[in-house]
């Protein structure tokens, strides 16, 4: 299956949940804010949104500072 993350195409194995593509990049649910397809997902969204071929991710990495 073919997705846009970040604006790159990257090729998945189908049945790739969002949660697997988050561990296969070395993201943690917690640490990254998700868009998918233009909407910004809540984190107990992500292990329920499926992906599909063609889907656009943008992966934001949360940074605390002050």
């Amino acid at each position: 299956m073919l997705l846009t993350v970040n604006g790159r195409m990257s090729e998945v194995p189908d049945g790739t949940d969002l949660p697997g593509l988050l561990v296969s990049l070395g993201l943690r649910a917690g640490s990254v804010v998700v868009e998918h397809n233009g909407t910004a997902l809540l984190r107990s969204e992500l292990a329920s949104t499926p992906l599909r071929d063609g889907d656009r991710l943008e992966l934001v990495r949360a940074v605390a500072g002050g």
